[in-house]
This record gives C-alpha cells, sequence and structure tokens, in this order.
C-alpha cells in the first residue's frame, strides 16, 4: 500500500496514552473519502461509516476501536504539520517519479475560496504549486500567507527543496525577481512573464521589440481554432541583449521574449502583448514553455475546482484546509499517473462510484 507506507512518515505529536487511533489509518479514511467526492469532514466520516466493511477486508484497516469520529478526524487533520506533511508529499514525488530533463515546471498559485471568511477576516487560503506538464502532476506545494502578496519568498523555499535539475520553470511577472532567478538558475532554465512590476525593464524590452529586427530575432507561428474563434500566436525571441545594463544581474539570462495573440471572433478582432525574460535560446522551446504555462489553469486549476471541489470545500482551519488540499493533490496524482480512462473527469468518476477501480488506483504499486 503505497499511501499507508506515504502516511506511516507522518509524524504523530498527540500523546500516546491518548491515542486510538493511529495517524497513517485516520489519513486513509480521509483520502478514501475525498477520493469518493466528499469535500467535507462530515461528509468523509460518513463516507467511512457507510464503507466501514469495504475499508476493513479490502484497504485492510484494522480499527480496533472502530471508525475514527467526526471530532477525531477532525482534530487530527488540524493538529497535524502541514509544512511537515508537505515534506513527506514531496519526498513522495521524489521516489515515485522521474522529471524528464528538459521538461517544464509551472510556479502558480491558487486560492481555495471556501477556506476563507470575509465577514470574520478570515482570508482564503492560498497555495503555491509547482505542476510537471510532462507527468501532468503536482511535484509540490506551499501555502502562502495571503494571495500574490507573499509568493516571492515561498517561491524561492519551494525551489530549494524541490530539487529538480534540468528543467525549464515558468512563472508569471509575480514571481519575475532576480533572488528567483538566482534559484531556478542554479540548475535549471526559466522563462518568466514581464510585467509592470519591473516598470523601466518592462518599457526597455517594449522599446526594444519596436526596432528594426536584427539577425540574431527568430520568430515562429501557431494557430488555433476553436470554441467559435481563430487564434494566431506570434512567438518572437532575441538573443542579441548586451545592450541592457542590467543583464548581470539577471542570472543566465539570455533572451527576451515577445508573444503577440491575436483572436478573431464573429468578425471581430483583440490582439494582446506579452513580454518575457528567458534563459533559452531556441524560439520553439520558448513558445512551448509559454503554452504550457498558460494551460495550467485548465490542466490543474480548473480540474482541482470542478472535478475535486477545491473551492467549495468550506474547512476554516489553516491547518486541516491545507492538509485536506494536500490530500487532494494527492488523489489528483494517483488518478493522472495511473488511471487508464481517458479523461482524468473519468477517472474520477469511477473513483466515486467503484470501489475496486478507488482501491487500485489509490492503494496499488
Amino acid at each position: 500500500m503505497v499511501e499507508g507506507i506515504l502516511f506511516e512518515q507522518v509524524e504523530d505529536s498527540r500523546q500516546d496514552w491518548k491515542v486510538k487511533h493511529s495517524i497513517s489509518e485516520i489519513l486513509m479514511v480521509v483520502m478514501c473519502g475525498v477520493s469518493a467526492g466528499e469535500r467535507s469532514i462530515y461528509g468523509i466520516r460518513e463516507f467511512a461509516r457507510l464503507k466501514e466493511q469495504w475499508l476493513r477486508d479490502v484497504i485492510g484497516l484494522k480499527l480496533p476501536n472502530g471508525l475514527p469520529s467526526y471530532d477525531t478526524v477532525r482534530r487530527v487533520l488540524g493538529m497535524l504539520d502541514p509544512k511537515q506533511f508537505q515534506s513527506v508529499f514531496i519526498r513522495w514525488i521524489e521516489e515515485e517519479l522521474d522529471i524528464p530533463v528538459g521538461s517544464y515546471v509551472s510556479l502558480d498559485g491558487k486560492s481555495l475560496r471556501g477556506s476563507g471568511l470575509k465577514e470574520v477576516g478570515i482570508d482564503p487560503l492560498h497555495l503555491l504549486h509547482a505542476y510537471s506538464h510532462e507527468l501532468g502532476v503536482v511535484i509540490g506545494q506551499m501555502e502562502c500567507s495571503s494571495e500574490k502578496t507573499n509568493e516571492i519568498p515561498i517561491a524561492e523555499r519551494l525551489i530549494q527543496i524541490l530539487k529538480i535539475k534540468g528543467v525549464i520553470i515558468t512563472a508569471d511577472a509575480m514571481l519575475c525577481q532576480k533572488e528567483i532567478v538566482k534559484k531556478i538558475a542554479k540548475d535549471n532554465d526559466y522563462i518568466l512573464a514581464l510585467k509592470g512590476n519591473h516598470p523601466l525593464m518592462e518599457q526597455e524590452v517594449k522599446d526594444f521589440f519596436l526596432s528594426p529586427a536584427p539577425s540574431t530575432r527568430s520568430v515562429h507561428t501557431t494557430f488555433d481554432k476553436g470554441h467559435g474563434r481563430i487564434e494566431r500566436r506570434i512567438y518572437t525571441l532575441d538573443t542579441n541583449i548586451g545592450w541592457f545594463e542590467d543583464k548581470k544581474e539577471w542570472k543566465h539570462l539570455a533572451a527576451f521574449g515577445m508573444v503577440e495573440s491575436i483572436v478573431t471572433r464573429k468578425g471581430k478582432e483583440c490582439r494582446e502583448i506579452r513580454y518575457f525574460i528567458t534563459s533559452v535560446t531556441d524560439v520553439k522551446q520558448f513558445a512551448k514553455g509559454v503554452r504550457s504555462h498558460w494551460a495550467i489553469e485548465n490542466n490543474l486549476h480548473w480540474c482541482l475546482d470542478v472535478l475535486f471541489s477545491d473551492d467549495a470545500c468550506t474547512v476554516l482551519d489553516r491547518n486541516a484546509a491545507e492538509n485536506l488540499a494536500i490530500i487532494r493533490r494527492i488523489v489528483y496524482n494517483r488518478i493522472k499517473m495511473l488511471s487508464k480512462m481517458d479523461t482524468l473527469s473519468m477517472g474520477k468518476r469511477a473513483c466515486i462510484y467503484d470501489d475496486e477501480f478507488r482501491a487500485q488506483i489509490l492503494f496499488s504499486c
């Protein structure tokens, strides 16, 4: 049982003489409930009550003192240190997966809207994800104190603990910072969006691309058609950046990039231009990285919200909310890694209705 071994590595800070249920069995009960579509602690406990025999006979839980109560599950999820749980999750990913050299990893934040309550001043939990596009799984996540404002130091820590090498890391303009570039460029390449948080640099890059195209400038164009629209993207990369005075302050900076998106819908045309800094020098590699980062909204965030009810989970306790989020991402990863279904939604639906499929996805090697 992969997850049984995983959860056994989680430290239990409870007093031994008070413990009636092992933390491993409690977390396995929670993961089974989450995989079956439950999004509240009450729902998870009800799933366990209805599926107690399945948990004993198929999953192999001993449950010597019966099922953990609602209060026990809530208390354990609240006392469990998410940072320690997250480190166990990352170690599991390192053991289970080999991140391909030259592949793309995106850093992007997501808020869990249901974990906040504006009326009493509780902000939603905000998580920064590291997502492998080639493998289609979350390889790490860390909590930010609030949306956007604290992503920078968290990103530095996340890059450091992931220990990934030889990949291309993409991120939005919020993480276009010299210290983050220094962390990334130690072992990896980067493609980072450039916006108003560096106004002078952004203006210099805009003026540069308005100048006549030198021989160092390469262009790649793609076309997409669907949903009643046609989109043409023109990717331009230029390595002739010796003129940029601050070049040495951005480690391994090799080129500036520009992406012009031209969308035609119902005869109307809309244009958008975005700018990037990057350590890659191949325009097709640059184009794939930019497109991969845009895809994280559909491939990860939309799936977590629609299929795993990320925003609908209204647990307000910070530790419990984050620990449940980690478990949802474990389930997401297991379905992506092991399901032979055509789509993630089909795999998730099978987990809800098919006890045998759920057991295979969650607990088979």
